[in-house]
């Protein structure tokens, strides 16, 4: 279930930015009618860096890390066959 979730935020992260960068243009529109739409943007997008930026990170990280535990699990779950070596003549 948790692995679903993480994949659903992933996936969320875009749509989040998106607004995040929308919402700052359409904001600096309001505050500043000439340049406000750029500045906004730009802004936005800076805000989206940062809080997207750190979501994708954390979700990067449980991918990582998940692909650890699949390892290990794989490892643990029986022997592998010992490497024989060729005999040196």
């Amino acid at each position: 279930m948790s692995r679903a979730l993480v994949n659903m935020l992933s996936t969320m992260n875009v749509f989040i930015a998106l607004i995040i960068i929308t919402v700052g243009a359409l904001w600096g529109n309001l505050y500043l009618p000439k340049a406000g739409v750029i500045f906004g943007a730009i802004v936005g997008f800076a805000a989206a860096s940062i809080i997207c930026g750190a979501l994708a990170a954390l979700c990067l990280i449980e991918k990582h890390l998940r692909v650890l535990a699949d390892d290990t699990r794989k490892r643990q779950k029986g022997p592998t066959p010992a490497r024989v070596e060729p005999p040196v003549r």
